[in-house]
């Protein structure tokens, strides 16, 4: 009896402290890419919105460092002035190149920044009127 009692304080102390050096060792540091260069956003972005096919003119958040769970260093949110035809997107950049992108998630934090027109030079997608004309066809 008092064997098994023994054995079972010992199964418990080894399980409750077995994990305790878990975590102690600290990852190597993060090599991070430089942020990619205007030119480069603006030519992703129109790429972008070709992809996903918006209506409106696209708008994009400032550049910043990604989650550190992220597919890439340095992400945006991108989004439509029309808002109700189009959800936000995240896009994410190693460097000058965009590797991925997706519909934005709440660890995006895109319903939480501001957002400005693309530069004039990245060509408008068609008429907002013509794209609500062709969807109720």
């Amino acid at each position: 009896m008092v064997f098994c009692g023994a054995t079972l304080y010992g199964v418990v102390a080894i399980s409750l402290g077995g994990c305790s050096g878990i975590g102690m060792i600290e990852p190597p540091p993060r090599v991070v890419s430089l942020p990619p260069s205007e030119m480069a956003l603006q030519k992703s972005l129109k790429i972008l919105a070709d992809m996903v096919k918006w209506p409106g003119m696209p708008e994009a958040s400032p550049v910043r460092q990604a989650h550190p769970l992220a597919p890439a260093d340095w992400m945006l949110c991108v989004q439509s002035t029309a808002r109700d035809l189009s959800p936000i997107y995240a896009a994410f950049f190693n460097g000058n190149t965009m590797v991925h992108y997706r519909i934005a998630v709440e660890v995006d934090e895109c319903g939480r920044t501001p957002y400005a027109p693309v530069p004039a030079y990245v060509e408008p997608p068609p008429p907002l009127e013509t794209i609500r004309a062709r969807r109720l066809r």
